[in-house]
């Protein structure tokens, strides 16, 4: 989905107490000893994590937090970097997490995904998704994928149906009374669920204008094809007050802006990806961006608990039969206010200490470890996870 995801931005975190992951222990082997609180006699299994680039703020948070649980959850985690436009390339990451030893492998592009999924049957290893919802593989290989006893489901970066945003960014630029507003996208193959972003912000702006005495204008969309806004782009709508950028404005768009000296535009965007977005976010510096969105990286605790406990050989009461692409309520940024929150966050500070799931929450959440445990609770703890 939105995969509202790619590029994030930098910030390296000192982790709660905790300066190496647990590497010691054979696969399934039992453990209470470590920096295991919870009394729990755990297993230790090795999960392999591929991620959707190798460095920038959200990655730096991801491993921040996965050190910060491995003693707890008793997992070590290998990491490999994906390709979002090379199936060969991802299957190779894949079979090197296999060949390092990797029980689980936690995926975040679906690029592929028939493939590998076919070398981790063929291997006894089981997957999962994160901060991304599968729609390729859901709408055109559903058997195959999410009918495998061995894909265990995926958490989405946000929601499957990612309107609401385009709605409140919508709400916010009538708010803010700006009248003539650009909207540049990624190309739909790769991020299809943002039509409906697209749609929702369209359908309240011409809402708006049915009533409104000054109209607010829509430039036509531009599709990046993953490279920065053309510089002419500006020049051509010199009225432009405002964009919305669902095509990770802080690498493609802010930059084009600065070289211009049009740091009078206001850009909504997606994605928390580079320091200029906090610096330059509202009433700070510039005050460019007056709008973010991002996944907390702690939903993946999601695919995890599906692993472990599946790694374990126990299941809950209450898991569905099919695999499902679940929501996590996302971070939205659109005031100061929300700002000074956001910089509490793991995501921001990329310090466990700041993370709202711990290690030991974990331990009680999966079904192996707590029989009371439940899919319907792990479900639940995704949706309270944005601001």
């Amino acid at each position: 989905m939105i995969n509202f995801k790619k590029l994030a931005a930098l910030g390296l975190a000192a982790v709660m107490g905790i300066t190496t992951l647990v590497g010691c222990g054979s696969n399934g082997s039992s453990s209470t000893q470590g920096g295991n609180t919870t009394g729990v006699e755990t297993k230790h299994h090795k999960i392999g994590v591929g991620l959707y680039t190798d460095s920038g703020r959200a990655v730096d948070a991801i491993k921040a937090y996965l050190e910060g649980i491995s003693s707890e959850v008793d997992c070590e985690f290998s990491y490999v970097t994906l390709s979002t436009y090379d199936e060969a390339t991802n299957l190779s990451e894949v079979q090197n997490l296999i060949s390092s030893g990797c029980e689980g492998i936690i995926l975040t592009a679906d690029m592929g995904t028939t493939s590998i999924l076919q070398e981790c049957t063929s291997a006894g290893v089981y997957m999962a998704g994160f901060l991304c919802d599968y729609n390729t593989s859901y709408t055109t290989a559903y058997d195959e994928v999410f009918g495998s006893e061995y894909f265990l489901g995926t958490v989405c970066d946000g929601w499957q149906d990612s309107s609401q945003y385009g709605i409140d960014v919508a709400n916010s630029i009538i708010e803010n009374g700006y009248k003539n507003v650009g909207v540049i996208t990624f190309p739909s193959w790769a991020y299809p669920n943002q039509a409906d972003t697209d749609k929702a912000f369209r359908a309240t702006i011409e809402e708006y204008n049915k009533t409104a005495e000054e109209p607010i204008t829509l430039v036509d969309t531009v599709e990046l094809q993953f490279a920065p806004l053309e510089d002419t782009y500006l020049s051509e709508h010199q009225d432009i007050d405002c964009i919305f950028s669902l095509a990770a404005g802080a690498n493609f768009v802010y930059p084009v802006i600065v070289a211009a000296g049009r740091t009078d535009i206001a850009l909504y965007t997606t994605g928390f990806e580079a320091t200029d977005d906090v610096e330059n976010f509202g009433s700070a510096g510039n005050g460019v961006f007056k709008g973010i969105m991002c996944s907390a990286p702690e939903a993946i605790v999601y695919p995890l608990c599906l692993l472990i406990d599946k790694l374990n050989g126990t299941t809950y009461a209450d898991l569905p039969e099919k695999s499902e692409r679940v929501d996590c309520t996302p971070y939205e940024v659109i005031s100061d206010k929300d700002m000074e929150q956001m910089k509490t966050k793991l995501y921001f500070t990329a310090d466990y200490k700041d993370a709202v799931i711990t290690g030991a929450d974990i331990v009680k959440m999966c079904a192996s470890y707590n029989s009371d445990a439940t899919y319907a609770a792990l479900v639940e703890k995704l949706q309270g996870l944005g601001l």
